[in-house]
């Protein structure tokens, strides 16, 4: 009977063989390869040898005069680059990082808020500047994720953090305020409403689930009103389209309300004094002197920097 063919460890693979498959899909050839990473053809050679060994895979096919990656070398080519801009980011990140030649994945937790209005001027300023890095967004919503930061797990957080733990740094990016929102022809919000026939409409609540009040409820408070919450929803960008086909209101933040304003909805001021509130970013401690997180930071800072003042 023939020898069964037992399947290799990771331990006994040398994690050179991944820059050496790297090489070779990249490039399509044996001797390219090679020049790209330092190896003579023999070498080459034999790391092709041993990747075919590990893979059970030929990887490179000869086709007439020319060679062709099989269909599993093609599936492996992104992800080996991403290991690999991982393998650079986790063992040589915090010594030095070159945007424009960086492989790697950055992992930011934050709200759709904050995404819709920050994470699109980010990856544009992202992919000019370093067109090999991916960023990869995370949904979140209450607590700032500290275990996720001390694990590595998330590079940021972005977002209003109210509470952090004291291994987390921060800094503002930018101060919000309110704005509301209603559907162009709403029967009793045509001119300047009055604090009493604000209060007096029904409202969209954005909120998580459990949450109790929000900031309205204490603005009205104050005053001695109280608004009725018709629905709630965890989710910024979904309150515009409740509003847009009823006759409710949401109140939520400025540039939000202008990113989401279209030809169906109006914005105007809400007619009590709201207070403004921080968007932070938050890291771990241990990331402040690592060189891809700071560069990271810096490019968030800017695209903040950037945005329109809220009104």
């Amino acid at each position: 009977m023939p020898a069964k063919r037992t399947s290799p460890k990771l331990s006994s693979v040398d994690l050179n063989l991944l820059l050496a498959l790297d090489a070779l899909v990249r490039e399509g050839n044996v001797t390219a390869a090679g020049r790209r990473i330092g190896l003579s053809q023999p070498a080459m050679s034999h790391a092709l040898s041993r990747l075919r060994e590990v893979l059970g895979d030929p990887l490179l096919v000869r086709e007439g005069r020319v060679m062709r990656l099989t269909s599993l070398a093609e599936r492996l080519a992104p992800r080996v680059q991403r290991l690999i801009g991982e393998i650079d980011a986790t063992l040589l990140g915090h010594q030095a990082f070159e945007p424009e030649t960086a492989t790697r994945t950055f992992r930011i937790a934050t709200n759709d808020y904050c995404s819709a209005v920050l994470m699109p001027p980010l990856l544009a300023r992202v992919r000019r500047l370093a067109p090999g890095v991916e960023l990869e967004l995370h949904a979140h919503k209450g607590r700032a994720p500290a275990a996720e930061l001390a694990r590595g797990e998330l590079d940021l957080a972005v977002g209003t953090f109210l509470e952090s733990e004291s291994a987390l740094e921060r800094q503002v990016l930018l101060r919000e305020t309110f704005a509301c929102l209603v559907r162009r022809g709403h029967p009793r919000a045509k001119g300047k409403l009055s604090v009493q026939d604000y209060a007096a409409l029904d409202h969209v609540l954005i909120t998580a689930p459990d949450y109790g009040a929000g900031v309205v409820d204490f603005a009205l408070a104050e005053q001695g009103l109280r608004r009725r919450v018709v629905a709630r929803t965890p989710h910024f960008l979904v309150a515009p389209a409740l509003v847009a086909a009823t006759d409710a209101v949401v109140t939520l933040p400025s540039r939000l309300a202008r990113f989401s304003a279209g030809p169906g909805l109006r914005s105007f001021a809400p007619p009590l004094p709201l207070p403004p509130f921080d968007v932070h970013v938050l890291w771990h401690s241990a990331a402040s002197k690592d060189a891809a997180s700071l560069w990271l930071r810096e490019q968030v800072l800017a695209v903040a920097r950037a945005l329109p003042a809220s009104h």
